[in-house]
């Protein structure tokens, strides 16, 4: 009786966890009870998400004897490979309530009764979140039993059925063809002495989801944004970048951007060169887009060079001493609010700095903190025997005390599971230049995997 109460507590406990933390997110699945063997069948997938924004996964498990195609991926990648099928998305659809679907086909040999179940995973508050889907059963039969069973269905179906195996899914792409489907052209406009007009145009041949476009320019030139289609642009270290989490659906589209000479480029030839990168079937594809040349021939240069990205950096570093050290008595909260921050880190004898300092690409760290007090130097030391290195952020009124630096989330997330040993409220927090994103923006920036 006690072992009764016990297993209905734990029930109880674990349906009261799900409405707490899934709401009214539900997942629910679609699919015949019963095919004919050598023929197709739809599953259908209907996600009710609610809030949830961002990166996202659906992945189902078949056994063998299978073999399946897209029909609607709502914007996803879709892959199957060793029996498992994969939706994958860099940033969900707006629609709080979408359906999903594709055909699955039994193999000649394959017969029998089957369960398919799967799992939506995404992320929430940087941490990965699971809803299982629930299991349908369906029987595969041959087809002399479904002629017995269905009489009044004609048997000339089935050339039409092959005709459709063959028609390819949204976003498939035949990796045989993958360089030779993809294309994109350059356009260099002189607008003036000294400023051009670039146009890309990109046949993306239905790829879907993130992509990426890096030009590369010439030393003595700077660009600046113009039409990016939705796109994040960016100009830095002679590189021009268009990030896109969820690409353009005109399957030939342009962008253009503007650059122009400064005090030290020379008269003579240039060339830009670039590529168009994105990702099929959870692998990075790249397209190379040829090299475009153009004649720098003006009288006088701009005798004003504009300020590098150094130049901002240096004014904006500033060092400052440590506050006093004193004890504090609040606890420090779990997690804050995410802002804009740059932060630094004193490899010196364990002690908790405060220097700000630019940082370049993406970068992951695990914080252990926060505060609106300035803790002594050991803190960490002597309440939690954390032996890091710790550095500080500040942000209206908030200190937030956080540990290493690394370029690679997995590396962030082992040395978090580490911490806490000691820290069991510590989490991975992400930056980009500096600024504080949410690991997830950061995962598809990077084009990094996420690790539980």
């Amino acid at each position: 009786m006690i072992k009764q109460l016990i297993l209905l507590v734990q029930i109880l406990g674990l349906f009261f966890y799900q409405l707490i933390f899934t709401g009214d997110l539900t997942v629910t699945q679609k699919l015949p009870d019963s095919i004919t063997q050598g023929t197709e069948a739809v599953v259908e997938i209907t996600i009710k998400k609610e809030d949830i924004t961002g990166f996202a996964k659906v992945q189902q498990v078949f056994p063998d004897g299978f073999t399946a195609e897209p029909i609607d991926t709502k914007g996803a990648t879709f892959s199957f490979k060793d029996n498992k099928i994969k939706f994958i998305w860099m940033a969900l659809p707006a629609e709080n309530e979408f359906t999903i679907s594709y055909k699955i086909i039994p193999n000649e040999n394959t017969l029998g009764d089957f369960t398919l179940g799967g799992k939506f995973s995404f992320i929430s508050d940087s941490e990965r979140k699971n809803i299982e889907i629930p299991e349908a059963k369906f029987s595969v039969v041959s087809e002399s039993l479904a002629i017995e069973t269905t009489p009044e269905e004609p048997t000339t179906e089935e050339p039409v059925v092959e005709e459709e195996v063959i028609v390819e899914g949204p976003g498939e792409v035949d990796p045989v063809l993958e360089l030779t489907t993809i294309t994109g052209n350059r356009t260099i406009e002189n607008i003036e002495d000294g400023k051009y007009k670039v146009t890309l145009e990109i046949d993306k041949k239905g790829i879907q989801g993130f992509a990426k476009i890096t030009e590369q320019l010439p030393d003595g030139f700077i660009a600046t944004e113009n039409d990016s289609k939705g796109g994040v642009f960016s100009f830095k270290e002679n590189e021009v970048k268009i990030l896109w989490m969820a690409i353009s659906k005109d399957e030939v589209f342009s962008i253009t951007y503007n650059i122009e000479a400064n005090a030290i480029a020379e008269n003579g030839t240039y060339g830009i060169k670039g590529y168009f990168s994105y990702l099929e079937n959870d692998v990075t594809s790249k397209y190379d887009i040829n090299v475009s040349n153009f004649e720098l021939n003006v009288e006088q240069l701009v005798a004003e060079e504009p300020a590098t990205e150094d130049s901002v950096e240096e004014e904006e570093v500033v060092v400052e001493e440590p506050a006093i050290e004193e004890p504090i008595t609040e606890e420090l909260p779990i997690e804050e609010p995410v802002v804009e921050e740059t932060e630094t880190t004193d490899n010196s004898n364990n002690k908790v700095t405060s220097t700000p300092n630019p940082e370049n690409g993406v970068t992951y760290k695990v914080q252990v903190g926060a505060g609106h007090k300035t803790v002594a130097s050991n803190y960490f030391a002597a309440k939690f025997n954390l032996q890091d290195n710790v550095s500080t952020i500040n942000h209206e009124g908030w200190i937030k005390y956080l540990v290493g630096s690394f370029g690679e989330y997995k590396l962030a997330r082992d040395k978090r599971n580490k911490v806490r040993n000691n820290v069991k409220t510590a989490f991975v927090t992400a930056y980009n230049s500096g600024q504080r994103i949410t690991v997830q923006e950061a995962l598809m920036i990077s084009n990094q995997k996420w690790y539980k």
